[in-house]
């Protein structure tokens, strides 16, 4: 009778936890940016409504450089999601991307259309881009499931 010991994981393994580890670490890192950006924009803009006052000229310089920054620190964070996943992740992603540019490219102009017809409330951008955000992830979502 032999005494029964777990197995060790191989190489393979150990790099495929490490890749994991990596990705949760970028997609926690990318959060609490979005976070921390989203709660001072917000905080500052809507402070400022409050008082019904316009942002000084400094202020909107730092909020427009953070904007920019932002849109950097993005496009970054994008290109290290990339190479650092596997290429089912890609594909995962790229369909749920693809599914949501989609949903944009057919509500956009067909709000703007039925609302040139007064048909539909005025357009609101931030509506579609919610929506098409919300079926992007939901596309992806529903293939990560169906690939379990």
């Amino acid at each position: 009778m032999t005494s029964e010991r777990p197995l060790e994981p191989g190489e393979g393994e150990r790099l495929h936890a490490e890749k994991r580890k990596q990705f949760w670490r970028l997609l926690g890192g990318l959060l609490l940016i979005g976070l921390v950006l989203g709660f001072v924009g917000g905080f500052v803009t809507d402070h400022s409504s409050a008082r019904s006052a316009d942002l000084s000229p400094e202020l909107r310089m730092i909020l427009g450089a953070g904007v920019v920054l932002f849109a950097i620190l993005a496009a970054y964070a994008s290109w290290r999601f990339f190479v650092t996943v596997d290429e089912v992740e890609v594909a995962d992603n790229l369909w749920g991307s693809l599914i949501g540019f989609y949903t944009y490219a057919i509500l956009f102009p067909l709000w703007w259309a039925l609302d040139g017809l007064d048909f539909a409330p005025e357009r609101d951008d931030w509506v579609i881009f919610g929506t098409s955000m919300f079926v992007a992830t939901a596309a992806y979502g529903i293939r990560k499931w169906l690939s379990r």
